[in-house]
């Protein structure tokens, strides 16, 4: 974003902030994509489409009202993070709802079924998050930690296969994690896992700063 939105932006904030519903509506407007972006990555087909997007509307407009540009975090990751979120609540809302209508359990099962649904998409944006890597480090990381549901394969083995030392393998794998920790990368799947704070993410960046 060029100086100039970003300080138009910054002013729309304020005023929606302060009130001005004119200033919700066109952040609204603005950053709608935002929400269908990250509905996508959540949506499994179990729930009406626009159902999700409108709960995803919904963590846009707290976000509007809620951020704050002193923390450091860019407005869409912050956006992101509360979309994803609501998303999560919403559904969590719903399987808790499900069980009632069942002759079984229902204390237990809203918990299962809680925590089903909540890995399903915490399993689910993992793979897109991998899927992203350039493809020597996505390979890595698949077969090291056994997302290709081969079972976790170890460095030496995997230097062997590609004719390499097990130091060269850990530093690429060094390299894919410390790419899939940015938030930038990993602001939905902190969501899922109630680990986006503002120290988490400063957490996130320490490697790289460390590294550079």
């Amino acid at each position: 974003m060029d100086k100039y939105n970003h300080e138009r932006e910054t002013a729309l904030l304020a005023q929606a902030q302060a009130g001005d519903a004119v200033s919700v509506a066109v952040l609204m407007a603005r950053h709608a994509g935002l929400v269908h972006t990250v509905v996508q990555r959540q949506w499994s087909g179990g729930w009406a489409y626009a159902d999700i997007v409108q709960e995803g509307q919904i963590g846009l407009w707290h976000a509007i009202l809620k951020y704050d540009s002193t923390r450091g975090v860019a407005f869409s990751t912050y956006a992101g993070v509360a979309i994803a979120h609501q998303v999560w609540a919403a559904v969590r809302r719903e399987s808790a709802h499900a069980p009632a209508e069942t002759a079984y359990g229902v204390a237990n099962v809203t918990e299962d079924m809680a925590t089903q649904v909540v890995w399903r998409y915490v399993c689910r944006t993992l793979r897109q998050m991998v899927v992203q890597l350039p493809e020597k480090e996505r390979w890595l990381v698949a077969r090291y930690y056994g997302l290709d549901g081969r079972g976790g394969t170890t460095q030496a083995a995997l230097g062997a296969q590609l004719g390499c030392t097990r130091q060269a393998i850990g530093y690429h794998l060094r390299k894919a994690t410390q790419r899939l920790r940015h938030p930038a990368w990993s602001a939905v799947l902190r969501a899922w896992l109630a680990y986006n704070q503002r120290q988490d993410y400063w957490a996130a960046l320490r490697p790289a700063r460390r590294a550079r």
